[in-house]
């Protein structure tokens, strides 16, 4: 495998949860990746590096890529005394917009760029290299990281500066959510009057109502399969993030009561497992 730090494409992945490792995998078969890093070690992990300040030695461009707001703080209290001028801090994980302008001005301090690049999809979509990124920055630095994101995303759309990647992704997921609880709820009511899974889908594959969402969960739904590609937790709290900062006039009614859904859920248990998992509190197994 040919490594390409010699012309200045080095990255490391820093967050090594189920996107974070699905993204450095694809970067490592790219010859890209030369450092991977999470706070709890993963020494199996492609590229595993556990002292951080070697991470920064190795790589150019800095994926953060975990679970909120707290969790990039702290690692950027970890990068910061370390960030060089040419290092790229590309900052993946969802947060509330102005949580992202704060981080920036905060990498601005050390000379380093800093980029919004957050994740318009799950690990299905990173495993197929059809994920989408929601870009957030100066469009020179944006233009810096599409060599690198180029190889794994389908789609690269840059929204404007940094912050507004954030509402794109909020404005995204929670659209996901209420459609995920509507897809179960739709597929719950039809086996529970008689029809079966081939019926169903067929039907479902026929109508208006079917879309990447619905094909994605499928087999899924077919076979119970709970294992997550979107976590109930993690769809809890970008809901959360929606809903703390939203600026409707009339508030956002319907994502309120799904906020509801996916809390009832996570008490229930579910917050580790697949959003399509709230199909348990809808018809029990």
């Amino acid at each position: 495998m040919n490594r390409k730090s010699s012309d200045n494409l080095s990255v490391a992945v820093l967050g090594l949860g189920i996107m974070g490792r699905a993204i450095a995998q694809n970067l490592e078969e790219d010859g890209l990746l030369m450092a991977t890093w999470n706070r709890t070690a993963c020494p199996d992990a492609p590229q595993y590096t556990p002292e951080i300040k070697e991470v920064l030695n190795k790589a150019r461009f800095l994926f953060i890529v975990v679970t909120d707001g707290k969790a990039v703080s702290y690692v950027l209290n970890l990068i910061k005394p370390f960030l060089r001028e040419d290092h790229i801090v590309v900052q993946c994980s969802t947060v509330m917009p102005q949580e992202n302008i704060e981080f920036s001005h905060q990498v601005a301090l050390t000379n380093a760029t800093f980029v919004e690049a957050l994740l318009g999809g799950s690990k299905v979509a990173v495993v197929s290299r059809k994920l989408p990124f929601y870009l957030g920055g100066d469009i020179k630095d944006v233009k810096c990281i599409e060599p690198v994101l180029s190889g794994l995303s389908s789609s690269i759309i840059h929204v404007g500066e940094v912050g507004k990647a954030s509402v794109a992704k909020l404005a995204m997921n929670l659209n996901l959510a209420i459609q995920i609880e509507a897809l179960c709820e739709s597929y719950a009511y039809a086996i529970s009057n008689g029809l079966d899974d081939e019926q169903y889908f067929e039907v479902l594959r026929n109508n208006t109502g079917w879309n990447y969402l619905a094909e994605y969960k499928e087999p899924k739904l077919r076979n119970r399969d709970y294992s997550p590609q979107f976590s109930v937790r993690n769809m809890l709290k970008d809901v959360k993030l929606a809903l703390a900062t939203d600026k409707t006039s009339r508030g956002l009614t319907l994502l309120k009561k799904t906020r509801d859904i996916y809390a009832s859920g996570e008490e229930k248990g579910l917050g580790d497992e697949d959003m399509i998992a709230l199909l348990k509190m809808i018809q029990p197994e």
